[in-house]
């Protein structure tokens, strides 16, 4: 997708899980926004913890109508007054929907999409982008990213697939996001800056103009990067320096 601002809205119909139609009658408890935004463009969110009511937020935002989460552990529940559903399979015709994945931990985000790669590879993720965000004409934002609001993505940048551009945060001109990696609220680059795959840029974090962080790397919260960050690696401190090796998929949210 090349951005210059949020998609327009267009009817839809109301999905269904098998056997049972979702209608405002049967669920009296949905407020009037979420009710009148099952007229725009319906959506499946993977996730139904806090960061999926960000994505939420973003999506209705944007011209979606979240129809439902999905979290196998929070099945029969509701969120935002939203059923949770416990997989794909209880939907009819998933083909016709739109899905987002909202996970805040990178391989974790990366791990759900394969699995559903493997099982449904035809499933619709669309960049979500809210209005607020400042994204330039000649940007582009990969399948399945979240841009939160007033998040600044700069001219010739590139934000991969399943990327997450976080509240207020700030990637500035020529800058790469590679495939599920991240910037956290607040944190801020320079131009020219390449952030490799799955790696995250945490809360209130400053990389200078230039630098490359290689892949499945982690910069601290608050921290100012001055210098290239290699694959695989944890650093933080003003100045930050590398601390610690890492693996893909450690744990980085605590």
């Amino acid at each position: 997708m090349r951005c210059g601002g949020p998609p327009g809205a267009r009817a839809a119909n109301t999905p269904r899980l098998k056997g049972k139609a979702v209608t405002d009658t049967e669920e009296p408890h949905l407020g009037p926004r979420v009710r009148d935004a099952r007229k725009l463009r319906p959506l499946v969110i993977f996730g139904a913890g806090g960061h999926a009511v960000s994505v939420a937020n973003v999506a209705l935002s944007a011209g979606y109508a979240i129809q439902h989460f999905v979290d196998q552990n929070r099945k029969g529940t509701a969120l935002l007054g939203i059923p949770v559903i416990g997989g794909i399979a209880e939907l009819e015709n998933p083909q016709e929907l739109s899905f987002a994945i909202a996970v805040g931990d990178n391989c974790v985000r990366e791990k759900i999409h394969r699995e559903l790669l493997a099982t449904t590879p035809h499933l619709h993720f669309p960049p979500l982008v809210h209005p607020s965000a400042v994204i330039s004409f000649f940007t582009e934002i990969g399948d399945g990213s979240v841009v939160m609001p007033q998040a600044v993505v700069g001219p010739h940048s590139r934000v991969g697939r399943f990327c997450l551009v976080n509240t207020r945060a700030s990637i500035d001109h020529d800058c790469t996001m590679l495939d599920y990696s991240s910037l956290a609220p607040g944190a801020v680059t320079g131009g020219t800056v390449r952030i490799g795959l799955r790696s995250a840029v945490s809360i209130g974090a400053t990389v200078k103009h230039g630098l490359t962080i290689g892949d499945d790397s982690i910069v601290g919260a608050h921290s100012y990067l001055h210098r290239d960050l290699p694959d695989h690696q944890v650093a933080y401190g003003v100045p930050a320096r590398p601390v610690r090796s890492r693996r893909a998929g450690d744990a980085y949210l605590k």
